[in-house]
């Protein structure tokens, strides 16, 4: 282990955050203005160094919680270093996020500073998001992705007026299953596993307009006609914190209104022409 050049009330470690397609570039930002320091991150963007004084933070901020949830029990238990789970995804959870940070460093001047961000952040998410807004409401989805993501990325759709009709449990803990089954109510579906087949049978099932899933999935979508955004770490989008949403919206509306459904779900001109010789025969 090493000691850092110096430390103060306010830093954290960011454990199990990847900055998948930069997102922790749009939420770092965010904690700097409020004073609070990242320490250390566990792994993205991490250098070795920084990882060795993790051990000096005043507090843990779980992003992946299945992926390194022993590491911030052992770290509690040898170091002391409390640990809270939070998710970067979504209006209330990124407000969540930033409020429980401000209060488990104990600092009332910081909560002040903390909600008056808040504000300010929200305000001017509200107008962002107002247009991508008025075009998705009432929107049905699937997910089809795990762990974390299978609840947080419901938060973020329901955010933008987005209902999600079924998700995938895959790789997720109990807690996790609990978060989902409070998001969706009890008409929603909680799907453990599923192939192609049926997952293109929930989707019609469900009568959902888009799949939100991984990479993989995304043929499966298109050769059924349906709209799709990937959601997993191979995406190149980032939709982490504030203007992370807006990212995550516009993604969205630019998948579920592309011209493109509509040309391909128009019967082919030979297609056509078939049948209007046939009609003629008749």
């Amino acid at each position: 282990m090493c000691e850092p050049e110096y430390t103060t009330p306010y830093d954290i470690n960011l454990i199990g955050e990847y900055n998948i397609a930069g997102e922790m570039w749009g939420v770092t930002p965010l904690l700097e203005k409020l004073g609070i320091r990242v320490l250390s991150k566990i792994t993205g963007d991490a250098r070795y160094q920084e990882i060795t004084y993790a051990h000096r933070a005043k507090l843990n901020v779980m992003i992946c919680s299945r992926a390194l949830l022993n590491m911030a029990r052992k770290m509690e238990e040898r170091y002391g270093i409390p640990y809270i789970e939070e998710s970067f995804y979504g209006i209330d959870d990124m407000n969540r996020c930033l409020r429980n940070i401000a209060a488990k460093l104990g600092d009332p001047d910081l909560q002040e500073r903390t909600e008056k961000l808040i504000a300010e952040e929200t305000a001017a998410l509200d107008l962002a998001l107002a247009p991508y807004r008025a075009r998705l409401k009432g929107k049905r989805v699937v997910l089809y992705t795990g762990g974390v993501k299978s609840w947080s990325i419901i938060s973020a759709a329901k955010d933008l007026g987005i209902e999600v009709v079924a998700t995938s449990t895959r790789k997720s803990t109990e807690e996790d299953k609990a978060k989902i089954k409070k998001l969706i109510g009890n008409d929603g579906i909680m799907l453990e596993k599923g192939n192609a087949k049926e997952l293109l049978q929930l989707v019609k099932d469900t009568n959902a307009d888009m799949l939100i899933a991984g990479g993989r999935n995304q043929y499966t979508a298109l050769k059924a006609r349906i709209p799709f955004l990937d959601i997993n770490q191979e995406r190149h989008h980032p939709y982490a914190g504030y203007v992370g949403m807006v990212e995550m919206a516009r993604e969205l509306y630019e998948a579920l209104y592309s011209p493109i459904w509509e040309q391909i779900r128009k019967p082919a001109p030979w297609d056509e022409v078939e049948e209007s010789e046939q009609l003629a025969v008749l």
